[in-house]
């Protein structure tokens, strides 16, 4: 037995399902023109196949958010592929060589020598192994909480002692 809505006039359906349109559209964010060109494209290959399609409603609702998930990889696909290796190149900095690294890193124990151990450690743990504030506060043995006010503390007792002017007089005099 056949369902009175396979009867149903193409216009009819079209005008029934606008709104679901409207919202499946909006929700993938489509751009209006691209919008109205996907909607046309459906609505050919839905004329093509109209007297093979069973339920035309679901047939062309599916087909909408395919065809909107496509876009979006599409779109994806071709930014990643328009990358040109000059641009990507330009935007990444250029690593310094180990020896300039090696040198900055001695200038930085050199102006950390006056540092307390723990804030040392604290220092070498957070920015040069790349710890999380809970993983240092784990390690450390410090409050979550406190471990950001500990950090600015040894960057500025840091930034302290290298902006320091340097102590003409021997220690001890």
């Amino acid at each position: 037995m056949r369902d009175p809505a396979d009867d149903e006039p193409i216009e009819e359906l079209l005008e029934r399902l606008r709104p679901r349109f409207k919202r499946i559209l909006a929700s993938y964010s489509i751009p209006y023109d691209d919008a109205e060109d996907m909607v046309q494209e459906i609505l050919i290959s839905t004329l093509r196949q109209w007297d093979a399609i069973r339920d035309r409603e679901a047939w062309v609702i599916t087909a909408l958010r395919n065809r909107c998930a496509l876009y979006w990889k599409r779109c994806w696909s071709r930014r990643m592929k328009g990358m040109d290796i000059e641009d990507l190149e330009a935007l990444c900095e250029p690593l310094q060589p180990p020896q300039e690294q090696e040198q900055r890193w001695w200038d930085v124990e050199a102006a950390a020598a006056g540092l307390e151990a723990r804030h040392w450690a604290l220092l070498c743990l957070r920015f040069g192994d790349g710890l999380t504030t809970a993983e240092l506060a784990e390690r450390l043995g410090y409050c979550p909480t406190s471990i950001r006010k500990l950090v600015l503390r040894s960057l500025g007792r840091l930034r302290r002692s290298i902006t320091a002017p340097p102590n003409l007089l021997p220690r001890g005099e």
